[in-house]
C-alpha cells in the first residue's frame, strides 16, 4: 500500500451523552455526513472503521476507529482542521496517527536504527 494514512481514535465526551438522539441524528446529517461526502469527493478513501472491542491487558479507552487513505499531509491536516471546525471535537476525544504507508521492513528498520 502507498499513501499518505490517517488513523482517528475517539470516545464520546459527556456534551456527546447529554444530547438527545435527534440532536445526534440532525448533526451528523447535517454537519459530519457532508464532510465526509466532502473529503471523499476531494480524494479521501475511508479504508476501514471498527467499534473496539479488545479486552486485553493492552486495551485503550476509546470507542471507535476510522482509518483513512489520504493523497498527502496536508490534505490530512485540512481533514482535521474541518473535522474541529464542524464541531465534532465539542463531542468527541480523539487522538490522531498520521503517515506515509510503508512495508513492514521499513517499518523495522526505523525501530533498530531508532536512537
Amino acid at each position: 500500500m502507498s499513501g499518505y494514512i490517517l488513523t482517528e481514535i475517539w470516545r464520546a465526551r459527556s456534551s456527546w451523552l447529554a444530547l438527545p438522539a435527534e440532536e445526534r441524528v440532525e448533526f451528523f446529517e447535517t454537519k459530519i455526513g457532508p464532510l465526509l461526502g466532502s473529503l471523499v469527493g476531494e480524494g479521501a478513501e475511508i479504508l476501514t472503521c471498527a467499534v473496539n472491542d479488545n479486552t486485553g491487558s493492552e486495551q485503550m479507552d476509546y470507542r471507535y476507529l476510522a482509518v483513512w487513505k489520504l493523497p498527502d499531509k496536508a490534505f490530512s491536516d485540512r481533514l482535521e482542521a474541518a473535522a474541529k471546525e464542524a464541531g465534532f471535537l465539542e463531542y468527541f476525544e480523539q487522538v490522531n496517527f498520521s503517515g506515509n504507508a510503508i512495508p513492514p521492513d521499513a517499518l523495522n528498520a526505523d525501530m533498530i536504527e531508532l536512537s
